[in-house]
């Protein structure tokens, strides 16, 4: 079984980062490209955010079990955010790295007279602080962060290339990510919703696109099937499962202004998810929602959460 809560942990993690020691100079991406090789192989779930852009959106998805002012802090100091989120087996659950501008002098003083945190020598040789309480460590530079549930230096770097496709992907998203081995999870999903179709799944990737439009956005998905085949077929099975589960006058834009709905049924997740036409680009598949309010997304991604794991 694999565990996604990626939508809060990631900007819990990016709260966080506000007080730790210097991790060292590290080169920012070029033109907000991920680089993932900071991290450690084996992840399930990799994580891209342009945190400029993606502000209000990542402040949503980080609304339940954070301060929303601290956050807004720590985000307004972030240009591009990575993580990574690994199996219950791993030895670290999860690796974050961002580039921005931080405080890491001041942060380090006080986190000098604060009894939760403690001076750590890592493996590669390094230091950093580490919360017991908080099972977090954290190091920090004037660039370039990093934070784990233990030592935020991997000894092992080099993670799992992104798919291919996935760097054309991304750059029409303010964030975006992909699973590996990503069948059991979406397949779970689906059932769960109730759809009767099941995806072959060799690549997934997921994004959330900033429309012209004051607070409107879009998720995307992109799938990679076996082959075109695979890919046309599954066109005219998605499209008679919209017909018979996506009807019902379920809101496409989040509901009325300032509404904060505590959850979302299956029905209506059918019925936002699969609003368009899938597209078919050869083995690929794309599917696109209609515009979004931010709250609408969150749920989204709780739901996927939720759902995926129970499989």
């Amino acid at each position: 079984m694999r565990r996604h809560k990626f939508p809060a942990s990631f900007l819990i993690l990016v709260l966080f980062i506000s007080c730790a020691t210097s991790p060292g100079a590290g080169p920012a991406p070029e033109d907000g490209a991920p680089d993932f090789s900071v991290f450690p192989q084996g992840a399930d779930l990799y994580l891209w955010a342009d945190v400029e852009r993606a502000k209000d959106l990542l402040e949503a998805l980080a609304f339940e079990g954070t301060s929303g002012r601290d956050a807004s802090q720590i985000l307004e100091r972030t240009d591009t955010a990575l993580a990574a989120f690994y199996p219950e087996n791993a030895p670290r659950r999860f690796f974050l790295a961002g580039w921005g501008n931080y405080p890491n002098l001041r942060a380090g003083l006080s986190m000098s007279f604060n009894s939760n945190w403690k001076k750590v020598k890592s493996e590669t040789g390094n230091r950093y602080w580490y919360s017991a309480g908080n099972k977090l460590g954290i190091a920090l530079g004037s660039r370039l962060a990093f934070a784990s549930d233990g030592d935020p230096f991997s000894p092992g770097q080099g993670a799992d290339p992104a798919p291919r496709g996935f760097e054309e992907f991304r750059r029409a998203c303010v964030l975006s990510g992909w699973l590996n081995d990503p069948g059991v999870s979406i397949n779970g999903f689906i059932d769960e919703l109730g759809l009767p179709l099941q995806i072959p799944a060799e690549d997934f990737f997921f994004g959330v696109i900033r429309l012209p439009f004051e607070e409107s956005w879009e998720l995307a998905f992109r799938i990679k099937t076996p082959s075109a085949n695979n890919a046309r077929s599954l066109v005219s099975l998605i499209n008679l499962a919209r017909f018979f589960m996506g009807k019902g006058p379920f809101p496409q834009n989040g509901g009325p202004e300032g509404s904060e709905p505590l959850s979302i049924s299956p029905q209506e997740a059918v019925a936002l998810l699969f609003a368009n036409d899938p597209e078919q680009n050869e083995e690929f598949l794309t599917i696109r929602t209609g515009p979004l309010a931010k709250d609408r997304i969150a749920l989204l991604f709780t739901m996927f959460s939720l759902y995926s794991e129970k499989h």
